[in-house]
């Protein structure tokens, strides 16, 4: 669910981004397509970026000598860009003297209507490009040298979408999405192979803790599979105790070894029918200190030297081998100790058959806060009564 949610997020944060892309694309198409008006006063306008200058210069005059009069003038006229984007298709309009009469115009074509001077480009010269300029000129028949000091210039505005801020900013967030992807992907790649490994690395040691279990349960027919018996309810227990699914799992492998000590036990005593004197009593119980030896070293799975060492203390403090009391007891002892007996209780052993169990659940509500801890005893109880303990086993079983 969690990759899902994540793989959802990278799609539509990447539909957003192209939806960006797409409004701003939009947004300059619109405005490349939107003709404006710019109103020059004494031959400078600003239009947002654009910075436009007209520039009208009188070159020559025409005096008609004679009469001592005006016959006409020259003007050029240079259209500048300043700004940062191209300016096409421009129109300038000009505003004269009704005595003004346009003789020639070079550079453009032109309408006179009365005070009006239109001029539009020719083919080769429509475009204003950024930092250049397009000129033009016209001979004006007048009484008197013109100034021109107001003027319209109409024209579009060419913006390249890959010079706008906006487009910048998608652009960076583009590439931080593509690398965070990439690095996504890597994680994912590496988590898979770690995974493989890890999940051979449970293999192996399941296949360890398995071996090493048929070793201890085959010392005594009467008690084969107890080890993944008690395992497998140490697990549900330690589950219904609200611990962490990693410390679940070590419980379960703690509880596969809580016997191992019975490895140096000899078989005389440990298969003894008969009731076990004083001295085969001490060696019976020296399987716990014997186990927390052999797994002193094994520090890989945490307590689990101490599910060998305290499974048969006590809650009182009068069990074996340190007297250990209550809380002192490590949770993995206290929750093995009741696993521990339940099963004994439900097995059939060298010495008498199996209980019954009501008389397993009175044994359990009987002992708890004296052999056991009442809250493990409580969990224990629930397991029962839902029936789930022998189907914990058959589900094993079965795999």
């Amino acid at each position: 669910m969690k990759k899902v949610l994540i793989l959802l997020m990278f799609v539509l944060s990447f539909l957003l981004i192209q939806f960006g892309f797409v409004k701003l694309e939009e947004q300059v198409e619109k405005y490349n397509n939107t003709q404006v008006e710019i109103h020059v006063e004494d031959g400078v306008s600003s239009h947002n970026d654009i910075a436009l200058t007209i520039d009208i210069s009188q070159q020559w005059t025409d005096y008609d000598t004679s009469k001592n009069k005006l016959i006409g003038a020259q003007y050029d006229v240079t259209i500048a860009n300043h700004g940062k984007h191209i300016f096409r298709d421009w129109k300038v309009v000009l505003y004269m003297p009704l005595e003004g009469r346009v003789d020639n115009l070079w550079n453009g074509e032109y309408t006179q209507d009365g005070d009006v001077l239109t001029v539009t480009p020719l083919d080769y010269n429509t475009v204003v490009e950024e930092e250049d300029n397009q000129p033009f000129g016209f001979v004006c028949i007048s009484k008197n040298v013109l100034r021109f000091t107001s003027m319209k210039v109409y024209g579009y505005f060419k913006m390249d979408m890959k010079d706008t801020d906006a487009y910048k900013i998608l652009q960076t967030i583009r590439i931080i999405w593509l690398i965070a992807l990439i690095c996504y992907i890597i994680v994912e790649i590496c988590l898979i192979s770690y995974r493989r490994r890890h999940k051979r690395d449970q293999k192996i040691i399941q296949q360890t803790m398995d071996t090493f279990t048929s070793f201890i349960d085959a010392k005594d027919p009467y008690t084969l599979g107890h080890s993944v018996r008690v395992a497998i309810y140490t697990r549900e227990l330690a589950s219904r105790m609200g611990l962490s699914k990693e410390e679940v799992e070590n419980y379960y492998y703690t509880g596969l070894l809580h016997d191992c000590g019975k490895l140096a036990v000899p078989d005389t005593i440990l298969k003894k029918p008969e009731a076990l004197t004083k001295e085969e009593r001490k060696v019976i119980e020296s399987h716990t200190l014997i186990g927390g030896e052999i797994l002193k070293n094994f520090t890989v799975i945490p307590g689990i030297r101490n599910g060998a060492l305290q499974h048969h203390e006590r809650y009182d403090g009068t069990g074996y081998p340190n007297q250990l009391k209550g809380n002192k007891i490590s949770l993995v002892g206290r929750i093995l100790c009741v696993a521990d007996a339940y099963d004994a209780m439900n097995s059939d052993r060298c010495y008498r058959k199996k209980l019954s169990m009501e008389k397993i659940k009175s044994e359990l509500n009987e002992n708890a806060g004296t052999q056991f801890d009442p809250e493990v005893v409580a969990h224990m109880l629930d397991i029962i009564n839902e029936g789930l303990a022998d189907k914990l086993v058959q589900a094993i079983n079965a795999e």
